[in-house]
């Protein structure tokens, strides 16, 4: 039989790594600061210390914190923070900085049109039928959320159907934060139907096995986006 209480652990050492993590991303504790020494700090969160060292584990994992015998626990430079870790991301949740937001756009720039030049070339039926099915998603959404969404399903699908495991694991890592940068656009869109018609035509260059086509037309949909977001002249 467990001990009173043992299955709120979990939830508790959760709650301690997302507290600091988002005093970190927030910049409430800067690069090169240290923390709080862990007597103190355990008090301020109301945990324990063995559960506040476990805490500063994962994040130290993630290259958020570096521990020095003597010098105590400091916050490294984002530099140094693993950005494709899917939980790091999730952190980053609606504050992404326009630094990070122009970064993801420069990978995507350089990974997806290609992504979507090798899809018209191995894009299986059902993954074509994926890809249309997000692309009706988008027009038929009813909501911000639900084009989104939609947005979202769409990419992953292109990237899946690329047949690079790679490019598909990239895809999964940074979903959570494509997911923020397609809210930022879309609820910021001043040419949705210009966007929405670059889609349509990255399908259609897939459904007819049209390479450059498919490069083409991705290339249309992330300008769209950069222009937007006003990246397109930084």
């Amino acid at each position: 039989m467990s001990q009173p209480g043992s299955t709120s652990r979990p939830r508790v050492h959760r709650g301690v790594v997302d507290t600091l993590a988002r005093r970190i991303m927030s910049g409430r504790i800067q690069p090169g600061e240290g923390l709080p020494n862990t007597q103190d700090l355990s008090a301020e969160l109301g945990v324990s210390r063995s559960a506040l060292r476990e805490a500063i584990k994962v994040l130290g994992a993630k290259g958020m914190l570096e521990v020095r015998p003597r010098t105590g626990t400091r916050v490294l430079p984002r530099s140094s923070w693993n950005l494709m870790d899917p939980e790091l991301l999730g952190w980053c949740g609606p504050a992404l900085d326009d630094d990070l937001v122009r970064s993801l756009l420069e990978c995507r720039q350089l990974i997806e049109p290609g992504a979507a030049a090798l899809a018209a070339q191995r894009a299986t039926g059902l993954q074509l039928a994926a890809i249309e099915a997000a692309l009706e998603r988008m027009a038929q959404a009813a909501s911000l959320d639900e084009r989104v969404e939609a947005d979202l399903e769409f990419h992953v699908a292109v990237l899946r159907a690329s047949g690079n495991l790679f490019i598909a694991q990239w895809a999964l890592a940074v979903s959570s934060v494509l997911l923020v940068a397609f809210r930022l656009s879309t609820g910021a869109s001043d040419s949705y139907d210009v966007a929405f018609s670059a889609h349509r035509d990255v399908v259609e260059a897939i459904r007819m096995r049209d390479a450059p086509g498919a490069d083409r037309g991705m290339r249309v949909v992330l300008g769209t986006m950069a222009h937007d977001l006003r990246l397109d002249a930084k």
